[in-house]
């Protein structure tokens, strides 16, 4: 029995890797397009951040007092203008890009500051759009600026700024051990719904040509005519899947490891990432094996059912689309959710894997979790399995009319 199920997984295996279009196509590019985009979107995102941060901004005031200009003045990046403009213009201007910010002070303004009555308060009027990037970042640094102007004219009221700063507050982080630091936060819970999306893309296009492309082109059929179980024939094409899919998704994995030097600021949730944040024990990293492996075990089978159900690769492929949605919206629930998941999600097939992968990766992995895991994808699976081999067993299944 075991030599025949190796027999069927050999054979699938041998087809993929000696066909080299399959190989370029199913391992090679995703690695190489991977890194590439995400290295691509990280170098874009810097530029952006870099171009934002570099702009000097387009400041235009209308009856500035002279304390104030001095402040605004004091920062390099903003470039005031004092001359008139009516609020409509400024509106025109600011939505044309003309100006990055309008800000206006009542006509005696000063006077309100320095002969304060309670009550009379004195109006500062700003505007900016929030069609441009360059024009929310003004609103920003005006804000700041104004807020530092109001710290010093509270200060001089009352004669001390210690006054007005009532306490001081110390914050500080509590010292974890290494053992239980984990990686950047960032990476943990993006590389679960990376993984997860990997494995069911690997999978996918060649499971559904495995099953489904061989009943609709016929070769199905010569192979179920051999004298090996129906059942092991299924058995071994979802075993070498299951290679594949692993392959596939090391691949790709390779692929955003390539790019982080460059993607670092999208998936770390400090802006920064070194290689040696990776490393983890022997005992999480074989957490994370099992939960990686009951997701394959998971994907695999469910490709095979829904390929087995279809007539053509056409069918299967839209089968199958709802869940790889079902998988990518497990994997977002995961990475956007809180560390902190109610109990009744570790018992959910997938969601419960994504759970315990971030929670190894962030230091806090959970033995029992990863068995609670590993339980319900077995589980998961063996219905799998079970669905597939009665599919196979029916004729009008196997060879459709």
């Amino acid at each position: 029995m075991l030599k025949s199920l190796l027999l069927v997984a050999r054979k699938e295996l041998r087809r993929v890797f000696t066909d080299k279009r399959l190989v370029i196509t199913s391992f090679l590019l995703p690695m190489i397009s991977i890194a590439i985009i995400y290295s691509l979107m990280g170098i874009m995102i810097g530029r952006a951040e870099e171009d934002i941060k570099s702009h000097i901004t387009r400041l235009s005031g209308i009856n500035v007092p002279l304390v104030i200009q001095e402040i605004i003045r004091s920062d390099q990046t903003i470039d005031l203008s004092t001359q008139n403009m009516s609020t409509s213009e400024a509106e025109k201007a600011l939505l044309e890009g003309e100006i990055d910010y309008y800000i206006e002070f009542d006509e005696d303004f000063d006077l309100k500051i320095v002969d304060f009555q309670s009550g009379d308060i004195p109006i500062i009027k700003g505007l900016y759009s929030p069609k441009h990037d360059y024009s929310i970042q003004a609103n920003y640094k005006i804000n700041a600026l104004m807020e530092s102007y109001r710290h010093i004219t509270l200060a001089n009221r009352l004669g001390d700024e210690a006054y007005i700063q009532v306490y001081e507050m110390e914050s500080g982080e509590i010292n974890i051990p290494q053992e239980n630091r984990g990686i950047d936060r960032g990476f943990a819970s993006m590389i679960p719904l990376l993984v997860s999306i990997f494995i069911f893309a690997g999978a996918m296009g060649i499971g559904i040509d495995s099953i489904a492309g061989e009943k609709e082109r016929g070769t199905m059929a010569s192979m179920l005519i051999t004298p090996i179980d129906r059942a092991l024939i299924i058995g071994g094409k979802i075993l070498s899947l299951s290679v594949v899919a692993l392959i596939s998704m090391s691949s790709s994995f390779m692929g955003v490891l390539i790019s982080i030097p460059f993607s670092a600021r999208i998936f770390s949730s400090t802006g920064s990432f070194e290689f040696s944040q990776l490393a983890m024990s022997s005992g999480d990293l074989g957490l994370f094996l099992i939960s990686m492996i009951g997701l394959v075990g998971m994907y695999v089978s469910v490709i095979a059912v829904l390929s087995m159900i279809a007539n053509s690769v056409k069918e299967a492929g839209a089968y199958i689309t709802p869940a790889y949605m079902l998988v990518m919206i497990s994997g977002f629930m995961n990475m956007f959710g809180s560390s902190d998941s109610s109990r009744i999600f570790q018992y959910i097939p997938i969601y419960n894997n994504l759970i315990s992968m971030n929670k190894i990766l962030s230091g806090d992995g959970s033995i029992t979790l990863s068995l609670i895991s590993l339980l319900t994808s077995i589980g998961v699976t063996l219905i799998m399995l079970f669905i597939a081999r009665s599919l196979i067993e029916k004729e009008k299944i196997v060879f459709p009319s």
